[in-house]
Formats: structure tokens, sequence, C-alpha cells
């Protein structure tokens, strides 16, 4: 799903307007929402060695835990629309630069905040963060750099590594989460984006 940025250079008296296509396409390459499910294998559980059921704890865990940094990708979502409704490429700068930068750090710090219980899991999710704090420093240099119409291309470039670094991260912990007998289901509750959502299968 592309993430493509219009915005006409041609003088004109009335604004100009820099517009966001394909929102979806930005943070549906995005959070992976974890919402926890309960899990109805209790008993099952206490014949696994010690060391699986630290990691279905882990994933209990994981997924909990993912309620703040869903508040925080939400938060991302509506800056980014917000900004999508700038009137001229000065207000767009200006709403990147106030609004979605610091929506994106307080996504970051959430995504830092979420406990990966076993070295496995830490290592699955220090993939998702590196591929947002890499997303949020291109953002920055992005804005910062941004002058005219042309330089609306390079999003797509930022939109495309981001995709590929959670495209690389959920495929891991789904394969993760299958080896303990857990599962990634796709979240139809977001209207913004498929968000693919951690649960423990019932």
């Amino acid at each position: 799903m592309a993430f493509l940025l219009a915005f006409s250079s041609r003088p004109s008296t009335t604004a100009q307007r820099p517009r966001l296509w394909g929102l979806a396409g930005w943070l549906a390459l995005a959070l992976l929402l974890l919402l926890p499910v309960g899990c109805k294998r209790v008993a099952a559980d206490r014949q696994l060695s010690a060391e699986t059921r630290k990691a279905i704890t882990a994933i209990q865990q994981y997924s909990a835990a993912s309620d703040r940094a869903n508040d925080a990708h939400r938060a991302v979502l509506t800056a980014f629309a917000d900004a999508n409704r700038s009137a001229n490429l000065p207000e767009y700068k200006n709403a990147l630069r106030n609004g979605v930068l610091p929506a994106m750090d307080t996504f970051i710090t959430r995504l830092s905040a979420m406990p990966a219980g076993t070295p496995e899991l830490a290592a699955i999710h220090a993939k998702l963060l590196l591929a947002y704090t890499t997303a949020r420093t291109e953002v920055d240099s992005f804005e910062a750099g941004l002058q005219d119409a042309a330089g609306l291309a390079r999003f797509d470039d930022i939109r495309k590594r981001l995709q590929a670094g959670v495209a690389a991260y959920s495929s891991e912990l789904a394969r993760y989460y299958a080896r303990f007998d857990r599962k990634l289901r796709l979240d139809g509750a977001s209207s913004e984006a498929a968000a693919v959502t951690g649960t423990a299968a019932p």
C-alpha cells in the first residue's frame, strides 16, 4: 500500500495544500498492536518445561503490556492526519515538527518500555524498535530538508524501509509465538490500518 504525498508547486492565490495519501500505508506498516487474550491451557502448561513456561509468560506479558504503546501508535496516526489537513507547505512542516515527531517520540518511548522476558523475544522486539527509531530520524531529516513539492517524494523511501523492518519483525514474532502454540492475528478493530495482534491462542 503506497504512502504518497502530493503538493502543488504551481503559484496560486488560493492556499496550496500538501496531502498525505494512504495513512493506512504509513502505520499499517505499523505498529503491531499486541492485545492479550486469555489462555485456556493452564493445566497443559503445567506439564511444560521451565524454559517453555518462561517463554509463554514472556509472550503473555509482552502482549498485555501493549495497550500503552497502542495508544501512542494511534496518536501518531492522528498527528499524520492533522498534518494532512495543512493548508500550505510551511504549515505542513510545522505539523511534522511539532505534531508528528513528538508523537513518534512518545511511541518509541512506549515501545522501549515493553517487557521482553526472554533473550529471543528481546532480540525480535529490538528489530521493531530499530525500525521506528530509524524512521523517526528519517522523518526529522525529511522535514528539515523539505523546501518544495519535489522533496515530498522522499517520504515514500522512508515508508518502504519502515514497512520492510516491520514485516521482518512481524514474521519473526509470528514464528516465535507459534513455537509456543500462540498466534498472531489481524486486528479488525483498527479502521486506519490492518494491524497484527499478538494473542495467546484459545
